[in-house]
């Protein structure tokens, strides 16, 4: 299969792709602190302890998705010059 120079992803959109999901990165995280501080965390009654438990567990686990989605990012950036490179020197 022959890729044409049109249809290969390049430093410029590698770098594009890069800012664009940092940012919305930084932006999910300061939403959902933002979202995460209003959540009422004085529960009182027959389900306190559960909803206390179930609280800690979505935020410990967001904030784990969104330690990943770096990750993601190294990822995505080793994929775009590897396949530079190998369009540079031929596979």
């Amino acid at each position: 299969m022959k890729i044409k120079k049109s249809q290969a992803v390049g430093l410029k959109e590698l770098i594009a792709t890069l800012v664009v999901s940092g940012l919305l990165l930084i932006v999910g995280i300061v939403v959902f602190a933002s979202v995460g501080s209003t959540v009422d965390t004085q529960l009182t009654g027959t389900g306190y302890a559960e909803a206390t438990a179930t609280v800690a567990n979505v935020s410990s686990t967001t904030y784990d998705a969104f330690e990943l989605t770096t990750v993601a990012l190294i990822v995505l950036a080793a994929a775009v010059i590897i396949g530079i490179l190998i369009r540079a020197f031929g596979a």
